[in-house]
Order: structure tokens, then C-alpha cells, then sequence
């Protein structure tokens, strides 16, 4: 997933116990934390045509454009033919075009390079650089053309005199084109084409919507009236420009408390009560996921009035055990929030000296002081704690990867499982899938421990072991020579795909496999079809996979996966589909469970969290409808977007492999 404007990969809140693993760490004090990181995505993508944007006539006021560091060291990152990183840089041309069209907007336009001169402007254009991204893949020198695709987005408001925000926009969209790569050379051509016309597009929607802002038009209406005073004489006024999301706050003293509001232009609804929102985010300073001694302990948090009225006096609670953690305030003010109104505070502190491994936890509430307020839930961290012992520091296992100590009591000697991650690749141009090789290992032991298969009937695939040979051999000669048709088979995938945007077909990205050749990947229809000639009656498949259309779709049009395409005559209702995703997007990294989303509630599930009805087993039916309700929820509250898993057969729909035993608690 891309970065977004002003704001790094944090650490967002939610209950964990740390995994796992071991990392070196100097001989301090720590605080160990697994951090879960979140990207707050540019939202917005609108598709303008044309070179330019012809108004009729200029709105009247004058601006002054203040562009974001963003902007003034923007550039597009790739690799040439010859696989070294290289940059284009684009902050002249974008500068540039924004300057260009923008002047067509405002009656008077003032750049960086001529302020104005004896009087203050009206209002201020502030324009950021979010997203900035270059996607394109060239295997060797070569006398040849290759696809590649230019992403930007652009982060903009506008500000009347005292620094009021009047209007704010966030918009992305990507272009795809074409480059060249010769045999006597690693230089690539064309890119900066494709850069001029991503940044023709986004900035004609930008000055577009700029132009046809209420607020802004009300402004001009005021000041036409005489109902607004403009200091023609005062001093220029010179509000900073809000700190890049590129840029990590200020390093301070650990008790410094900061505040920063963002107005969002306000919308009263027709009665009903207020209703509060709030994100808290997490920050080591060395992003190391460890958190040292000295190392200043950041929260950020950021409160939303989602209701219809004013919510006065709203604070920030922080309790749990604190008394590990020094400097941290009891109690953040907020202040007042107006409907559709958004603050951020932010606040620090540090860790004090524990004498043994503990764990500690910090939550945060809201509290308001007006009536008719709903509250959102608690948020909660679960931290470890360990004073200073040696210089090889061991994170504490999360939950679920802690397997049962007793042996399950749930046999099943005739089935079979496979397990499949794939997180890193052969071609640099794909993009990594966190975790996925360290969801397929514990899968394996799950189906050893918890499912009660064989050993000698379990295999693991990873990385540089699954590739498209390793796929083809497992699943066509392997599962042949151990299927039963007594039991069932477990396959369990996580990795990257790709849809096929006409027929909707999802085929698995291996090791060796590129998004950017079909040749080298494995078809979904092809594990049904060996499925089949295997002779298996029922199966489960759990798929975690981070799911994009196919090179060269059509970016108006979605695809749609289907999964159940009864290939080879193995039967619809022969297999159990749990899947991660429904629809085309990036499957959720869960950093504090240090697993996939998806598959840390299937393996919490499979402990026994997902048996409904108390009765001792927990069957697919039950793990699939367990699993699609908490990622769905946690998906909503803690990323801030949508993550829907999906069952087939669905719920409510009888059917045999609904009914197959995967766990036993009892």
C-alpha cells in the first residue's frame, strides 16, 4: 500500500501479547512492543479529461499557493534496465502545472517566488504530495516497450486570512502508458511522459473542484459585498505550512503534550445525538518495534465528531497500568468538537525500570462533558515489559501462537494438509505480503497440533520453496499419492493473486511468478482440477491472499473473483471456502497478533473461540462465520477501511463440508 501525505507507518492500538521472535536490542531497559502499522490512505480518485480546465471566469480573490516540502522534492522512484534504483524527478513540471492552472482559478495568484507585495492576499492554497509512485518492470536491456503505470495524489486546501480552512481535498489516480528500454543501454524513456499526463490529470480535478467550492464562492460573494474586512495594509500573514507526513514530529521532552485541530467544514444533521470516533497511534522513535530506555514513548490520537451536534469538553482518559510509564498525563483535553470536526493531540512519555518480565497495558477512553454522547469502546495496549537482562532480548509469544500442550483430541488419519505462504519474491517489482510465510508455518503446526493430521500428511511450502514447479509437484503428484477419500484435505494459501478481470478467474503469484507475466503463475482452477484427479471428496481451502486485477484491466471496471468454478468435475459442494478477501485489495498485515488478520482469527478460532454452540468441536461452517465477523470488525475500527471475508457455501446454505470437524476443545 502506497504512503500517504504527512503521516509515516504507525502503530495503531488493540489488544495483543507480543510474538514470538527474537531481536537484538542494546543493554538497556526495554519495552517490547509489536506495533501494528497503518497507512492512512489518500481516499478520493477522481478521473478528469483533457489538458486544462476552461472556468469562463476567475473567482475574485487573491491566493497565495504554499506548496509542501512534499511537492519541492517530489520524485518517482524505479528501477532501470539494468535493475539499479533510479529517480525522476517531478517537482518542476508539478510545480509548474499547479501554478499554471491555479492562475486561471483566483483572480490573482502569488507564488513562493513573488509574494505579494504591500497587503495580505485573501486566502492561502496550500497543495501536498501524497502518494507518488512509479510501477514498472524491465527485466533486462532490450530493444522492447513495457507497461507502467504513474500514481499520484495530491493533498490540498484552501485557507482564508486567519488561517481558516474553508476546504480540503484529498484525490489520487494513476495512468498507465508505455516506456522503452534499448539493448545499449539501462536507460529507460517515456516515464516523464507518463508523469506529465498523471499530473495534467490530478491537477485538473484538483483546480476543478477548487473552483466550484461553496465556501470558497461564499468567500468571494463576502468579500464582493463588503461583508468581509480585508487589511490591505496589514503586514503578509505567514501561517505555516501544516508538517509534511513525510516528516516525524519534533523529538521533545517526553511530558511535552501538542495539539493540532484540523477543521472539517461542518454539516448539522436534523437532530439525533452526537456520536464520537477515535484513532490512537503508537510511536517508537527508531521504528525498531522495540521500544529502549530513553526512547521516547509517542501516542497520537485523533478524535472524529461523527453525530450531529456540538460535543463539548472531551478528553482523553489514559489508564491501565501507568505506573511502568513515566511522564504520561492522566487526562488530554480535546476541547470542543463541532459535527464533522476532527482534532489530533498527541502526547509523550517513557519507560520507568521494571525488576522482572511483566506485562503492561495503556488504555484510552474518551469522557465529554455534554449530554447525548455516544461513546466509542475503549482502546486498549497490551505491552510486555522486561528490565535489562543480556543483550539478546526474546518477544513474548502471542496468543495464538502458543500451540495446545496436550495432544488434540481430534484424529483424522486419512486427511491431508497443505500449507502455503509466500511472502517475498523472485522479482523485486512485486510487492512483499508481510507475514505470509510465518501464517503458512504455524498453519502446518495447526494442522498437526489442532486438526489432528499426520505429520507425514502435512506439507509446507515457503518463499523460495514455493515455486511454480514446487506448486505443480505438491499438489499433482504429492497430494495424489496420500489423498484418501475418507478424509478430507486442508489447503491453506497466503500470498499474492491476481484476478483475471473477464472471467474472474485468481490465479496464486509463486516465488518465481511476476504480476506482470500470467505465464508464471498458478491458476485456482488448476488446484481444483488436481484436487479432482486426486480423488478428493472434501476439502478446505483457507486463502489469505492480498488480491489485484490482472496487468492491463480496465481501472473503471472491477473484478470480480470466483472461486467455486467446479474445474475437472471435483464438485461445488465438495469444498469448503474460507477466504480473506471477496473483492480486489491488499489483505490487512496484523502486527500486533504478528500474523495476517485473516489468518491470526483463524488460528484463534481454531483454539476454540469460533465453537457456537459450546458443543466441544468447532466445524468449517463455524470457523468461517467466526473468522468474516471479527475481521470485518477489527478491519472497520482499527485500519479505518473494509476487509470482507467470505464463505462458501455460505451460511444458512446445508451443506456436508460445513459440517467437517477442524478443531476439538473438549
Amino acid at each position: 500500500m502506497p504512503r500517504s501525505f504527512r503521516y509515516k507507518p504507525s502503530i495503531v492500538s488493540t489488544p495483543f501479547r507480543v510474538a514470538g521472535r527474537r531481536t537484538r536490542a542494546p543493554q538497556v531497559t526495554g519495552v517490547l512492543l509489536v506495533l501494528s502499522l497503518t497507512l492512512l490512505s489518500i481516499s478520493g480518485c477522481s478521473l478528469f479529461q483533457g489538458r486544462g480546465v476552461n472556468f469562463g471566469s476567475t473567482i475574485p480573490l487573491t491566493a497565495q499557493l504554499r506548496f509542501d516540502q512534499s511537492v519541492v522534492s517530489a520524485g518517482l522512484g524505479y528501477r532501470d534496465a539494468c535493475g539499479e534504483s533510479k529517480v525522476l524527478p517531478i517537482q518542476q513540471p508539478l510545480q509548474e502545472v499547479v501554478t499554471r492552472r491555479l492562475d486561471r482559478v483566483f483572480q490573482r495568484l502569488y507564488t513562493p517566488q513573488t509574494p505579494p507585495k504591500g497587503g495580505a492576499p485573501d486566502g492561502y492554497v496550500d497543495v501536498g504530495l501524497g502518494i507518488g509512485q512509479a510501477e514498472l518492470f524491465v527485466p533486462r536491456k532490450g530493444k522492447r516497450t513495457y507497461p507502467a503505470t504513474v500514481t499520484l495524489g495530491l493533498d490540498y486546501a484552501y485557507r482564508d486570512l486567519s488561517d481558516q480552512e474553508l476546504y480540503r481535498k484529498k484525490l489520487q489516480t494513476s495512468v498507465r502508458g508505455e516506456i522503452e528500454a534499448d539493448d545499449t543501454s539501462c536507460d529507460l524513456t517515456g516515464l516523464d511522459k507518463v508523469a506529465k499526463q498523471a499530473i495534467d490529470k490530478i491537477v485538473d480535478g484538483m483546480v476543478t473542484q477548487l473552483a466550484s467550492s461553496t465556501k470558497i464562492l461564499e468567500a468571494a460573494a463576502a468579500k464582493s459585498s463588503g461583508r468581509q474586512s480585508v487589511a490591505t495594509n496589514a503586514p503578509v500573514a505567514s501561517p505555516a505550512v501544516p508538517q509534511s507526513r513525510s516528516q516525524e514530529p519534533a523529538a521533545g521532552p517526553a511530558s511535552a503534550l501538542q495539539t493540532e485541530s484540523t477543521s472539517v467544514p461542518s454539516v448539522r444533521g436534523e437532530g439525533g445525538p452526537t456520536k464520537l470516533s477515535f484513532r490512537a497511534i503508537l510511536r517508537d522513535d527508531n521504528r525498531n518495534q522495540v521500544l529502549e530506555l530513553r526512547e521516547p514513548l509517542v501516542m497520537e490520537v485523533e478524535v472524529k465528531n461523527d453525530g450531529a451536534a456540538l460535543a463539548q469538553g472531551v478528553e482523553v482518559h489514559v489508564g491501565g497500568t501507568t505506573g511502568v510509564f513515566q511522564q504520561v498525563p492522566a487526562v488530554i483535553s480535546v476541547g470542543d468538537l463541532e459535527p464533522g470536526a476532527i482534532k489530533r493531540v498527541t502526547f509523550g512519555g517513557k519507560v520507568g525500570q521494571v525488576q522482572s518480565v511483566e506485562q503492561a497495558e495503556l488504555v484510552l477512553s474518551l469522557k465529554v462533558a455534554s449530554a447525548s454522547v455516544q461513546l466509542p469502546t475503549a482502546k486498549k495496549f497490551l505491552i510486555a515489559v522486561r528490565p535489562e537482562q543480556a543483550e539478546e532480548v526474546e518477544i513474548l509469544s502471542v496468543d495464538v501462537d502458543q500451540l495446545p500442550k496436550k495432544p488434540s483430541s481430534l484424529k483424522q488419519p486419512k486427511a491431508v494438509g497443505i500449507a502455503i505462504g509466500v511472502g517475498s519474491f523472485r522479482d523485486e517489482a512485486v510487492p512483499q505480503v508481510k507475514f505470509a510465510s510465518r501464517d503458512a508455518e504455524k498453519m502446518a503446526a495447526y494442522m498437526k497440533a489442532v486438526m489432528g493430521i499426520p505429520e507425514d500428511r502435512v506439507r509446507l511450502l515457503q518463499d523460495d520453496h514455493a515455486l511454480k514447479d514446487d506448486l505443480a509437484e505438491v499438489f499433482e503428484e504429492w497430494l495424489s499419492r496420500h489423498a484418501d477419500r475418507a478424509g478430507p484435505a486442508v489447503v491453506y494459501v497466503a500470498g499474492r493473486a491476481l484476478v483475471d478481470q473477464a472471467t474472474g478467474a485468481v490465479s496464486v503469484v509463486p516465488f518465481d511468478g511476476s504480476t506482470a507475466s500470467l505465464g508464471r503463475l498458478f491458476s485456482m482452477r488448476r488446484l481444483q482440477a488436481a484436487l479432482a484427479r486426486a480423488g478428493v471428496q472434501q476439502a478446505i481451502l483457507i486463502l489469505e491472499l492480498s488480491l489485484e486485477p490482472n496487468p492491463g484491466s480496465d481501472p473503471n471496471t472491477a473484478a470480480v473473483p470466483i472461486w467455486d468454478l467446479d474445474e475437472g468435475g471435483s464438485g461445488k459442494e465438495g469444498i469448503m471456502w474460507i477466504i480473506g478477501n471477496r473483492s480486489p485489495q491488499e489483505a490487512h498485515a496484523y502486527e500486533m497478533g504478528q500474523h495476517g488478520l485473516f489468518t491470526y482469527y483463524v488460528l484463534k478460532g481454531l483454539q476454540g473461540a469460533a465453537d457456537a454452540d459450546r458443543n466441544g468441536t468447532v466445524v468449517a461452517g463455524e470457523l468461517c462465520q467466526y473468522v468474516k465477523g471479527h475481521v470485518q470488525s477489527m478491519a472497520n475500527t482499527q485500519f479505518g477501511n473494509s476487509q470482507e471475508p467470505l464463505c462458501i457455501p455460505p451460511t444458512g446454505k446445508p451443506s456436508p463440508v460445513r459440517l467437517i470437524p477442524v478443531a476439538k476443545t473438549k
